[in-house]
């Protein structure tokens, strides 16, 4: 407000001072207390932030010693990386090997003919559509060609259409290149065009190696019909067991190994289904040359997290202790929080996970004590390095279950797959009272291998998801099982089908054909849609047994929990949360499954309930508190903000009383000065009186 003064011209008195006196009197004790309060509430919100990136930087340290990765950590020598190599993933088995590498992996790799090649890469190949099919070639000279069931078939459509994007069709030998190529298009084989000299050619190479990935090519033209004249147009690039208008150049071939007597064969040059957890490289072949491997366990990368995970516990509990440190009452260099409640609970609360006994889990490892950590009088830990390594080198399995979430079953079919933030430690029992089945669709004797055009079309829903239409090649099949190749290959090929993940499995059942999806559970289900008049009579589906999957059903610790599928998941009590993977075995009591939360979750909750994630705020977030630090900071920033208050509250009381002692000082300053001028005035009065005389 605007000052107001008086020059005490009448009373004499300095009423600034005097007023100015009074209201410091009443206002600075206030003020300072006030400012004080405020003051230090500040220095302990910058103290809390620094205690919460010290318990962030904690939590940060130990991060991966929850990870069952972190345990599995071996190293790999080979005696000859030029041929083999290993790759070590997760639970890596550990040992030594003696290997010899016989062959390579090779991927099939045809070239178009000498007969058949081009003087430009944009000369036209033909409108048609190209099928490839994948499997293996057998006889003298590949006379034989033997599908892959699992794998799909994949079509090229080649024709005159113009692209918008590239204003040219694809009608090309660059534009058959580039159409194989296109990444959208996800072929299973690549495209490259060579200049032998003379004219171009084009190059076919499976992405996979091994002998079942070689690629039978077959051509129509667009109405799906064969190519009118042979050796010309897209026919020029078929290659099958009949039709060899392409030259094989390599071989589609498995690897093949031997390891410690044991002959391999795999499809890949990555082999992984040798040893556990090891993937091996297969970089070169050399008949008669014996390579050693030798995994072994590395505990250095554990040793040092855990180290890490002593040295930044250490660092927070010496930084509690620097921010409550007591020197004495009249001390200027006590701590910032010093008897402070909500850091001592805090210090409690990680003392008390500390001091946590993990009885339930198997192995030697129960408490930090088993690892040579034990507490000092002052709060921080103190390590013997030797029991720790010697923990690490004799159960190191305990060690990783002692830091990690785990769960584990008594039964080998049964297999846990998750749990919640709701599941409890424990060991809960476990009831299956039915499987899960998967939906089928079971026909009766097949009563042709003809497939004509009245009986070859066909469409199919399975799991709720219906194919487009599917239609068998037309022609005479050798036998039911060559028929089954190529339907459960169509079926599982369908754009429809196989973008919602849906596939099939068809088998021969002395002549009946059973279709099974690959799923399990109540949405699996088989069915035909529509078909050609003759086909489902044709292949003994006029009278099939339709049967619906089934979810499996059972109890976790005696409660029922929910089936989907192979899956069983407990949604009450204190198993909430666990899932479990039922893949077969009896009806009835099928053991117990054992979670334990592991050190590192039991910290990461209390620390959880601590930390604030958002104390880099200015002003806390004073309408939600979460977290001891979040509320404890929070109220600090609303105890400074009611001083604030206090103080414009004071200030207004102080101006208040300011503006009254003045108006009061003022009314008496004129009354003395009114009486002054009365005196005065007396005083000449009386001096004029005639016979008065003064004294």
């Amino acid at each position: 407000m605007s000052s107001i003064t008086s020059t005490g011209l009448g009373s004499g008195l300095d009423i600034n001072s005097i007023v100015t006196a009074i209201v410091d009197a009443e206002k600075d004790p206030a003020l300072k207390k006030m400012t004080e309060e405020a003051v230090e509430a500040t220095a302990m919100i910058s103290s809390y932030g620094l205690l919460n990136s010290e318990l962030s930087s904690f939590k940060s340290s130990y991060k991966q010693l929850g990870y069952d990765s972190s345990f599995a950590a071996a190293n790999a020598t080979s005696s000859d990386s030029d041929i083999l190599e290993a790759t070590l993933g997760y639970g890596a088995e550990t040992g030594q090997w003696e290997f010899e590498v016989k062959q390579r992996a090779q991927a099939h790799t045809l070239v178009s003919a000498v007969a058949n090649t081009f003087t430009d890469i944009t000369n036209e190949v033909g409108e048609g559509i190209l099928t490839l099919t994948y499997g293996t070639y057998s006889g003298v000279g590949n006379d034989t060609f033997t599908a892959d069931p699992d794998k799909t078939f994949e079509t090229i459509t080649i024709s005159n259409d113009i692209d918008p994007l590239t204003g040219k069709s694809n009608n090309s030998l660059e534009g058959l290149r580039d159409e194989i190529n296109d990444a959208d298009n996800n072929y299973s084989v690549s495209a490259s065009i060579i200049n032998d000299g003379t004219n171009y050619r084009l190059i076919l190479t499976s992405k996979e190696t091994g002998e079942k990935s070689a690629v039978e090519l077959t051509a129509t033209d667009l109405a799906g019909d064969p190519i009118a004249t042979a050796g010309t147009g897209l026919d020029r690039f078929t290659y099958s067991a009949t039709n060899k208008n392409m030259t094989e150049t390599v071989v589609a071939q498995d690897a093949e190994l031997v390891m410690n007597g044991i002959t391999i064969t795999s499809g890949s040059n990555d082999v992984t289904s040798v040893i556990e957890g090891v993937t091996l490289n297969l970089n070169d072949a050399e008949v008669g040359k014996t390579v050693t491997l030798k995994i072994d366990s590395d505990i250095s990368q554990v040793e040092e997290q855990i180290q890490a995970f002593f040295e930044s516990y250490n660092s927070t509990i010496t930084k509690m202790n620097e921010l409550t440190v007591f020197n004495g009452v009249d001390a200027t260099d006590n701590g910032v929080l010093n008897g402070d409640s909500t850091i001592r609970n805090i210090q409690s609360m990680m003392r008390g996970v500390l001091n946590t006994q993990m009885d339930h889990i198997e192995g030697s490892i129960h408490s930090f004590a088993d690892l040579g950590m034990l507490t000092k009088r002052d709060g921080t830990l103190e390590l013997d390095a030797d029991k720790l390594a010697a923990a690490l080198k004799n159960d190191l399995a305990g060690v990783a279950d002692f830091f990690t979430a785990t769960g584990t079953t008594t039964d080998s079919k049964i297999s846990f797959e998750s749990n919640s933030s709701f599941t409890k430690a424990g060991t809960y029992a476990i009831d299956v009272s039915q499987l899960a089945t998967q939906g089928s669709l079971a026909a009766n004797n097949v009563a042709g291998l003809v497939m004509n055009d009245t009986n070859n079309s066909f469409q199919i829903r399975v799991d709720g998801y219906e194919s487009s239409s599917i239609d068998l090649t037309i022609g005479s099949y050798s036998s039911v099982d060559e028929m089954i190749i190529e339907m459960q290959a169509k079926i599982n090929s369908d754009s429809n089908l196989k973008d919602n993940g849906i596939s099939v499995k068809i088998i021969n059942d002395a002549g009946k054909l059973s279709i099974t999806s690959n799923e399990y559970g109540s949405s699996s289900t088989v069915g035909f849609t529509t078909s050609d008049a003759d086909f489902i009579t044709n292949l003994g589906f006029s009278s099939s047994t339709s049967i619906i999957g089934l979810d499996v059903e059972g109890t976790i610790n005696g409660i029922s929990a929910s089936g989907n599928g192979q899956y069983l998941l407990s949604e009450s009590g204190d198993s909430e949360g666990i899932k479990l993977l039922i893949e077969g075995g009896a009806l009835g009591e099928r053991g117990n499954v054992t979670y334990s939360d592991g050190l590192t979750t039991v910290m990461n909750d209390v620390l959880d309930s601590i930390i604030d994630t958002n104390v880099s705020e200015s002003s806390g977030d004073v309408s939600s508190s979460q977290g001891t630090i979040d509320g404890k900071i929070d109220s600090l920033y609303k105890k400074i903000t009611t001083l604030e208050e206090q103080e414009e509250a004071l200030t207004y009381r102080t101006d208040k009383l300011e503006a009254r002692l003045y108006k009061e000082f003022n009314a008496m300053d004129i009354a003395v000065s009114t009486l002054n001028n009365t005196m005065s005035y007396l005083t000449s009065a009386l001096d004029a009186l005639p016979g008065y005389t003064r004294e």
